[in-house]
């Protein structure tokens, strides 16, 4: 397949007890195609975590052999996989935030199983660009319902409380 994927993510991450978190990505095929889409979501997280959780999973969804544009309103995601990636692979991730450091590893696996080809660019956040957009929507879906799901147990926890 020739073309660039043009891949956009986002992660969001809800302050508070049980730091309910959600990630997303949209990505456009190269041949004009249905997108690929995902989200999700995570308790005990910070917003940095689910951006780079975001990428892998992006990179994990995209076809073998795919050149991509991996797209990002957080420049220092940005910086740290265009200009640190190759050395933090030649550290064994030694030197990576702890916080991130799994999501990184599982996307340098994807560029490197799938053998992807990806480019890295910054680009501001709510400006309006549809893909940034949609990648941000998905982001927050997660979170909601990981915050949802956490008030659900909360509730559940408290009746089966008051019942004792």
């Amino acid at each position: 397949m020739s073309g660039t994927w043009f891949v956009y993510t986002d992660g969001s991450a809800k302050a508070g007890d049980g730091a309910p978190g959600g990630w997303g990505f949209h990505a456009r095929a190269p041949d004009g195609g249905a997108p690929l889409e995902g989200w999700g979501q995570a308790r005990d997280t910070l917003a940095k975590c689910m951006e780079y959780r975001a990428v892998a999973e992006a990179l994990a969804a995209l076809p073998a052999g795919a050149t991509a544009t991996v797209l990002s309103d957080n420049q220092s995601l940005i910086e740290n996989f265009s200009k640190q990636l190759g050395t933090w692979r030649a550290r064994g991730f030694a030197r990576v935030d702890e916080s991130i450091v799994e999501h990184v590893k599982r996307a340098d696996a994807a560029m490197t199983e799938k053998q992807l080809s990806v480019g890295w660019q910054w680009l501001k956040a709510h400006n309006g660009n549809p893909g940034n957009e949609r990648a941000d929507a998905l982001a927050a879906q997660g979170a909601r319902e990981a915050k949802k799901a956490l008030e659900a147990e909360r509730k559940l926890k408290a009746a089966t409380t008051s019942r004792r």
